[in-house]
């Protein structure tokens, strides 16, 4: 059995630990829709390099690590869409308004935009935590060195 050094096994011990963290802090908008988009493609970034290293010895775990690897790349378009998303409302949001029509239909937009900011974060949210669930599961294959213990 091959084993990778000490270093990746405690950068893939920090990655699953903060990584829960991380997730859940994307996953509610704790700081907002924005920082959490950029949270969230910072993560993957980070899951991406891991993912590059992970060293994959038969064709089940090598095909596992590639699909991953695409997926982390869809969310962090998805991620990046949201983001401007976000910049376009907070753009429109600082419009100013010359009457009460416009002050009303203001309202209508920013009322739809929230709902497609709630409703698309969730669906991201739901997929950022199965991609969690599964990247760890990859990298933590085959490494029983993750605890002192093991």
């Amino acid at each position: 059995m091959q084993h990778q050094a000490p270093e990746s096994h405690e950068e893939i011990a920090s990655f699953v630990t903060e990584g829960i963290y991380r997730i859940a802090i994307i996953s509610t908008n704790e700081y907002g829709f924005q920082l959490s988009t950029q949270m969230a493609q910072t993560y993957l970034q980070r899951a991406l390099i891991l993912l590059e290293s992970k060293q994959a010895f038969d064709r089940a775990s090598i095909n596992e690590v590639s699909t991953l690897k695409i997926l982390a790349g869809r969310l962090v378009e998805e991620y990046a869409q949201l983001e401007k998303f976000c910049t376009d409302c907070d753009r429109f949001n600082n419009l100013q308004t010359k009457d009460i029509v416009e002050w009303f239909s203001k309202w209508v937009v920013r009322a739809i935009s929230r709902g497609h900011l709630l409703t698309t974060s969730h669906h991201l949210a739901y997929k950022i935590r199965a991609f969690h669930s599964s990247a760890c599961s990859v990298l933590v294959e085959n490494n029983r060195f993750l605890s002192p213990n093991g």
